[in-house]
């Protein structure tokens, strides 16, 4: 947890004059330049699902033109997630109405709660022995990732991946379904993926309230049967915490790469944290795409066996992503301004021209690039990918 200000204060005051102005500038850069790479929210306890069979497609729902997302997910069990032990199962909390699989075509019967969901309790963070500048982090922890910390539960999962010819397995695909800030769960599957069926990356772009040029990015790459994976590269948090532009700036987070359900990633914005939602079809080929979707499974791997710190200017959602799009397509999207002001990326995207766009004007993209109130329409629908991007067709 983060020091009251007055403690802070009294820390400073105690430096030199050297330490403190060195300490005032790197602030005043930081809050400048920081990049909002992270939920704005911290992520409640609640209980985890985890699926017991792969991701299977069994039927192709039609309900229009383009409009279905034919999956359907079996049999899940609760899993509690202590970091650094296995999961296991929790007998007594398990819903016994999921142990029938939902009937063909229809996932949206899963979508909805069964049980009464696992309301949030505060938590107290662990005791640490002195805290640097608030950060509140053991000291000899300070400056060394680790993937073993008390981790908030949203993130105490991390998602891999399996190559084996063609098919890309994601382990631990998250899908979480909200109904506050303080109430959710959450659920894991596997998702198997041919690489040759590859067609699309779409830039999702999730404004600030209030600060357009501070914004969260993220992508979703799509598939020829309709499905979607969304990918957003995050601040991960511990327990308790929250972002801190200079925290992360003194790398005191380390970065996670979420794989997650679209209904998860999208709805957490629109729903629950009430921004707007901005989605863009990059102008890519199916051959490009497909490299940028290994480069950033296997960065997450990487990941996995060896965590690295978040940091808003050099390590974060807008500079990675690039940086899987460059490997798919090289010098892409070169260095500017724009891409150290993430709100600010689909401009600088539409004029690389790699905005696919009907409209005249950027102005016009984007306000067909909004996706809210398609969100809310298609939110509990089996083909929510394709409805919330009928204005892309």
């Amino acid at each position: 947890m983060l020091l009251p200000l007055p403690e802070k204060i009294a820390i400073l005051r105690a430096m030199s004059f050297s330490y403190r102005q060195f300490f005032g500038i790197s602030i005043c850069c930081l809050l400048a330049g920081s990049s909002g790479c992270a939920v704005t929210k911290p992520y409640p306890q609640h209980s985890v699902y985890r699926s017991q069979s792969p991701f299977v497609i069994e039927q192709e729902s039609h309900s229009g033109p383009d409009l279905y997302q034919p999956w359907n997910v079996n049999e899940f069990q609760v899993r509690s997630g202590e970091p650094g032990t296995p999961y296991r199962l929790v007998a007594d909390t398990q819903p016994t109405v999921q142990k029938t699989p939902p009937p063909i075509g229809a996932l949206q019967n899963l979508l909805t709660p069964k049980t009464t969901p696992v309301r949030a309790q505060a938590s107290k963070p662990a005791s640490r022995s002195m805290p640097i500048l608030g950060i509140g982090k053991d000291v000899l922890n300070e400056f060394r990732p680790s993937n073993d910390r008390k981790w908030s539960q949203n993130h105490a999962v991390l998602q891999t991946a399996e190559f084996s010819g063609n098919i890309a397995t994601i382990r631990n695909v998250r899908y979480s379904r909200y109904e506050s800030a303080e109430t959710y769960t959450t659920q894991y599957y596997d998702a198997a993926f041919n690489l040759d069926d590859i067609r699309t990356i779409d830039l999702v772009m999730v404004p600030f309230q209030g600060l357009d040029r501070l914004a969260h990015v993220e992508s979703s790459f799509g598939f020829a049967d309709g499905r979607h994976v969304g990918l957003s590269i995050e601040a991960r948090y511990e327990e308790g915490e929250k972002y801190d532009p200079a925290a992360a700036g003194m790398r005191q987070f380390e970065l996670i790469y979420v794989l997650a359900d679209e209904r998860d990633m999208i709805r957490l914005a629109t729903d629950v944290n009430k921004n707007n939602v901005y989605i863009y079809r990059l102008n890519f080929e199916p051959h490009e795409v497909r490299a940028m979707f290994v480069d950033a499974l296997q960065r997450a791997n990487r990941l996995a066996a060896k965590p690295e710190f978040y940091h808003p200017l050099s390590n974060s959602c807008v500079t990675n992503l690039i940086a899987h799009i460059n490997k798919g397509r090289p010098k892409a999207v070169p260095n500017g301004y724009r891409t150290f002001m993430p709100g600010l990326l689909d401009s600088y995207m539409y004029d690389l021209k790699l905005v696919a766009a009907s409209a005249t004007t950027f102005k016009e993209t984007k306000e067909m690039a909004k996706v809210n109130w398609l969100v809310e329409q298609y939110g509990d629908l089996e083909y929510f990918s394709a409805g919330i991007r009928q204005k892309m067709y």
